[in-house]
């Protein structure tokens, strides 16, 4: 095939672009104005990045509406004593942290299920509260570090507040911890505990694996 002077042209730029959009996720920017070509050629990227853009919102959207879809099916076996309006949010607050969080969201699902089978007015007795059975001494600290709110003990009850916090808890507790099993442990015993616990060589694992268990169930068997 014989290539004509501008498409001879066209190829390294083209090139240019894809390694561009490949490497950094974006594309070069043109100078409009510098030459007939090189708009042209501007116009034809901003249409071909802008589609694929429109099409990885979709592949997105799709995958969120899946992902709400099971974490529905999941909540459903369980009594969460909260009104429908509540009810049927749950799955997108777990969805919208998750994603803050690089998390997938039925792992916060699974988390959600070991601490309280789903049920709102949950209470342990250490005095933990909500779906993610926070006590209110953390949750009051962790609530000033993320400038949410606090309305007292009752805030715990809160769903949306409730898993935004329990999700920004186990997320420092990663960072603190370098470890999603060790974060898992801290969650249950608490950060100071299982340091104590760690120095003197113990580990616990326990409620990492039931965390783990029920991840696996519902993330692997069909519901």
């Amino acid at each position: 095939m014989v290539l004509n002077k501008t498409t001879k042209n066209l190829i390294p730029v083209l090139l240019i672009i894809a390694f561009t959009g490949f490497f950094t996720g974006k594309t070069p920017d043109y100078v409009s104005g510098l030459s007939p070509f090189f708009s042209d050629l501007a116009r034809v990227e901003a249409v071909v990045f802008s589609k694929a853009k429109v099409a990885r919102l979709e592949q997105e959207q799709d995958y969120d509406d899946r992902v709400r879809d099971r974490i529905e099916k999941v909540i459903s076996k369980y009594y969460t004593g909260l009104d429908e309006k509540n009810d049927v949010r749950i799955p997108e607050w777990i969805l919208v942290e998750s994603k803050k969080y690089g998390y997938d969201p039925l792992f916060l699902t699974a988390l959600i299920i070991t601490e309280s089978s789903f049920y709102n007015w949950a209470k342990s007795n250490r005095g933990a509260r909500g779906l993610m059975q926070l006590r209110p001494a953390t949750a009051v600290a962790l609530a000033s570090e993320t400038r949410l709110k606090w309305r007292g003990t009752r805030t715990l009850f809160d769903p949306e507040k409730n898993i935004a916090l329990g999700a920004y808890y186990l997320n420092k507790l990663v960072s603190r911890f370098g470890d999603l099993t060790l974060a898992l442990e801290a969650y249950n015993h608490g950060p100071s505990r299982l340091s104590r616990y760690l120095r003197k060589g113990y580990q616990p694992k326990r409620y990492s694996k039931k965390v783990l268990k029920n991840y696996r169930k519902i993330r692997f068997q069909p519901i």
